[in-house]
């Protein structure tokens, strides 16, 4: 069955540093990386590079994660150094040592006192035992994991996988394998044969499950961490979008907030200062849009979330060299480039951080409104606009489906102070030439002498 896509670009990645850092070496995926194996790793880059749009993948992602929260804080039993040359044994390309079945007792006694000084002979035999070790090591979570599943409310793709598993280990080739302690020469060679011949796809099943595993136990220690919780996912006909305590797990001892967006109040407009929190904000928001779609827990007290299609983000755009492009130009393109995914798919989050910087007052002042005005006309979508031209919002209060909030400021012995608290209403507080003068920029100038 083929799911729709969550449409992301690679400018909202870099805004939300999903992959990529900016402050401090921190990153989303870094947040989350508790992995213990490099096919673990590789794969909760997958799930944050491809976030999903479809409510039966979601949901059963965010449980399984939850249910391993909840019943194996300590996630898997696993020797990373053995898994790891378990992975690298298993992709050679040389044929495995073929002992036919039909040996006979004698030509197995002429097996085991065989040279075992050859580098493929080393291979197979360090391979087959950290293999024997893994399977060991599967069988035993499964078995442990069979029983938590019988306490209920258990996800499905937890259930399904340990049936196989449990299954498998039913054969009586892995019968033998669960009580292996030595290993003769006759034994290495028989199971090397069938690791990566006879029953290879059966031990790439496993090491793709313990690399799924692995994975989701690294997502369920970060919620662990970091005070993650796991969102109330609502099917795509829902059109909300409610937090409560959201915050941006970079920052430490954050200051939480609430926001709320139905189809009727679907358009968020933040004036204020630079510096009150309106880009952390933005920030925070859209970080907590895009983990919810990849089913991972989210820097919030609460979420409820109906599912979207996309999201696009405007924090950290720059003029582009390589084509000429002015930050102004660049940011006409970006809402042009936005525009036409509303065209195609008109369920998605869009986030601008002070728009229109590029440009000048007035130009910035006439294209807020005109583009927040446009906006405003779409109710399937949300968006939330920040901007230091507070101007703007008198001309859009008419809009019955636009809050107006702002970053609250206080003053203590004539200095501001920042809240980080969203508060509603339009801000009147300007601060450039505090800013200017507390650095003394003015004076220093005025006291340069040719």
């Amino acid at each position: 069955m083929k799911y729709m896509k969550f449409e992301v670009d690679s400018q909202t990645k870099k805004d939300l540093e999903i992959f990529e850092t900016v402050k401090e070496g921190l990153s989303v995926v870094g947040l989350f990386n508790h992995t213990q194996c490099i096919g673990g790793k590789k794969k909760l880059y997958e799930y944050l590079a491809n976030p999903l749009a479809d409510y039966k993948q979601i949901t059963e992602r965010k449980e399984t994660i939850a249910f391993f929260h909840k019943h194996f804080p300590n996630g898997l039993n696993l020797d990373k150094d053995a898994l790891d040359f378990t992975e690298y044994y298993l992709r050679q390309p040389d044929y495995p040592t073929r002992m036919p079945s039909w040996f006979t007792a004698i030509e197995k006694m002429i097996a085991d006192k065989i040279s075992t000084s050859s580098n493929e002979y080393y291979l197979a035999e360090k391979g087959v035992t950290s293999t024997v070790d893994l399977l060991k090591n599967i069988y035993q979570f499964s078995i442990a994991l069979a029983e938590k599943l019988k306490e209920g409310d258990a996800p499905v793709f937890l259930v399904k996988n340990n049936e196989i598993v449990l299954e498998l280990f039913q054969k009586e080739a892995y019968k033998e394998i669960k009580d292996m302690k030595k290993y003769k020469s006759y034994d290495i060679m028989r199971l090397d044969y069938m690791f990566r011949y006879t029953d290879k796809k059966h031990i790439h099943f496993f090491l793709d499950l313990v690399h799924e595993y692995d994975a989701l136990f690294a997502v369920a220690k970060a919620a662990a961490k970091y005070n993650l919780q796991y969102p109330d996912i609502l099917p795509e006909t829902e059109t909300v979008l409610d937090l409560e305590g959201l915050f941006h797990p970079f920052v430490e001892n954050a200051i939480s907030n609430d926001v709320h967006f139905d189809n009727q109040s679907n358009l968020l407009f933040i004036s204020g200062p630079n510096m009150a929190g309106k880009s952390t904000f933005l920030k925070a928001l859209g970080v907590a849009v895009y983990l919810a779609h990849a089913g991972f827990p989210v820097p919030a007290g609460k979420m409820k979330i109906g599912i979207l299609s996309g999201l696009s983000t405007t924090i950290n755009i720059s003029d582009n060299l390589s084509t000429g492009y002015s930050h102004f130009y660049a940011e006409v393109m970006r809402i042009k480039d936005v525009a036409h995914k509303l065209e195609a798919n008109n369920r998605i989050l869009v986030l601008f951080d002070e728009l229109f910087r590029g440009t000048n007052v007035k130009d910035a002042y006439d294209g807020t409104v005109a583009v927040v005005s446009a906006f405003a006309k779409i109710r399937t979508s949300f968006f939330v606009i920040s901007t230091h031209i507070v101007e703007a919002a008198k001309e859009l209060e008419s809009k019955a489906n636009i809050q107006f909030s702002y970053f609250d400021i206080k003053e203590e012995d004539g200095h501001p102070v920042y809240t980080y608290k969203l508060k509603e209403g339009v801000s009147d507080v300007r601060l450039g030439m505090y800013i200017i003068n507390k650095e003394g920029v003015i004076d220093l100038i005025n006291n340069i002498t040719n």
